[in-house]
């Protein structure tokens, strides 16, 4: 029995490690573009506020429209972007289920880079997050990656 490589329209004895080595590139550039998404957005918003704090800009009121825009737009949204180009690359099969929980822990690590050490550091005084940072961090990453999932281009049939 061959394999069905849709780029080639028809049956082949390739073995499957070959077709998934043909359609790697893209999947390639998928995995960079989603790790330099959410880590610019990651890195630029630890700047900010590191930087926000140092100056002074963040005062009483600039922390809490810090926190609006960066814990509830920037970072939701790479986690959303990220994880989508990562449910789209079809051949790392079930292996892409793993990209949700690692953002949710990312997002729960930038809380703690941020509002956790300058509270330790008593710069600032914030509550703590709970497990809130992880349902946050974690329901934009699991509904990019089903949408990403969803709408994947199948290279081999049966690569899951």
């Amino acid at each position: 029995m061959g394999f069905v490589d849709r780029g080639y329209k028809g049956v082949t004895d390739q073995p499957r490690r070959y077709l998934m080595a043909k359609g790697s590139a893209a999947a390639s550039r998928n995995l960079v573009a989603a790790r330099v998404v959410y880590g610019a957005a990651w890195l630029a918003c630890l700047a900010l506020y590191w930087g926000g704090l140092a100056t002074g800009a963040l005062g009483g009121g600039g922390i809490m429209g810090y926190t609006l825009l960066a814990l509830y737009v920037v970072l939701p949204a790479a986690g959303f972007v990220s994880s989508l180009l990562i449910g789209r690359t079809a051949y790392l099969g079930r292996w892409r289920v793993a990209a949700a929980p690692a953002i949710a822990i990312f997002f729960g690590l930038f809380i703690k880079a941020t509002f956790g050490l300058s509270n330790m550091l008593g710069l600032t005084n914030i509550a703590d997050d709970g497990l809130f940072a992880l349902v946050l961090g974690l329901v934009p990453a699991a509904i990019g990656l089903a949408i990403g999932w969803a709408t994947a281009r199948r290279s081999v049939v049966g690569s899951q």
